[in-house]
């Protein structure tokens, strides 16, 4: 297998930025994408070469900023350093002119990752939503493998194991993005005429696991009576999603004695605020790093080898 001269330079880039072992160990992973763990395994020893030539380059601290090739660029950027008026600008907005002071945390993340300008009382729902979401018990299986690595080899590398695991299809964002999918396939069905249930037993039928319905391990998710209760009172419980979801749920507690979760719900809420699923997952990551976060902290604070 040959590598890509693109992972190398990334890996470069990695090491000048300080990255530990583990860490450009990762992003070249990262960026080679594998699709199996043997692949994986066939990527790592195609690197043995240049890992070599790699642990012997010496690091060059950053003096200018990076150089993104021609096909990395966009135009316009989503955002630039502004020298010439003292500012940072992003999507299209200076940061200190028009944002700090006047935009919350919440409203402006949502403006970064998916440009969406929030309101302020969507971004106070969303704040209200990511609280309800604080599920930090160690048990709970990402948290677990957070906790063993940091325990055994510090917070960082914690870190870095805990981001790589909250996104998978099964559990943390990406359920988010997967039933906002799911919601765009139904809702162009029904526009060509095909009913919501007859297209939830097509798809069960073909033996599909939707994405936001159901909880294995704890069972009805404990956080739907909140969910319901915020997106009443901040005024979304009517929108076109939330409503559709509500299809979803009815046909599931009938056919199959579950129920949607809260990753279904906040996907819902938050495709009626057109956040995209890929921007809406990106950024629940935000509510899922804080569980992350302590218990990575914790751990090398307490439980440290």
């Amino acid at each position: 297998m040959t590598v890509d001269p693109a992972i190398l330079r990334t890996v470069e880039t990695a090491i000048d930025c300080g990255a530990r072992p583990a860490m450009a160990f990762a992003i070249a992973l990262a960026a080679a994408h594998p699709k199996s763990l043997m692949d994986a395994v066939a990527f790592v020893e195609s690197m043995g070469p240049h890992w070599k030539t790699l642990s012997e380059r010496n690091a060059r601290m950053p003096t200018a900023l990076a150089e993104l090739e021609p096909a990395l660029r966009l135009d316009p950027e989503i955002a630039r350093i502004r020298p010439d008026v003292g500012d940072h600008e992003l999507r299209g907005k200076l940061v200190f002119r028009d944002l700090v002071g006047k935009k919350s945390f919440i409203q402006v993340a949502a403006l970064a990752i998916g440009g969406v300008e929030l309101s302020a009382s969507d971004a106070e729902l969303l704040e209200h939503l990511g609280t309800n979401t604080q599920l930090a018990d160690a048990r709970i299986w990402p948290l677990t493998i957070v906790r063993r690595i940091a325990a055994r080899s510090g917070m960082a590398h914690g870190i870095l194991a805990g981001a790589a695991i909250a996104l998978n299809p099964n559990m943390g964002a990406e359920p988010v993005g997967a039933f906002m999918r799911t919601l765009d396939v139904l809702s162009s069905g029904v526009a060509k005429g095909a009913s919501i249930e007859g297209q939830l037993v097509e798809m069960t039928e073909r033996g599909g696991k939707i994405p936001g319905v159901g909880r294995p391990v704890l069972g009805p998710d404990e956080r739907n009576a909140q969910v319901f209760l915020l997106a009443r009172r901040f005024g979304r419980d009517q929108g076109a999603s939330f409503k559709l979801a509500g299809e979803v749920d009815a046909f599931f507690a009938k056919r199959k004695r579950q129920h949607i979760n809260a990753a279904g719900l906040q996907g819902a809420l938050m495709r009626d605020m057109e956040f995209s699923p890929g921007a809406a997952t990106a950024f629940c990551l935000l509510y899922f790093l804080v569980p992350i976060l302590a218990q990575a902290v914790v751990a090398e604070e307490r439980l440290a080898e």
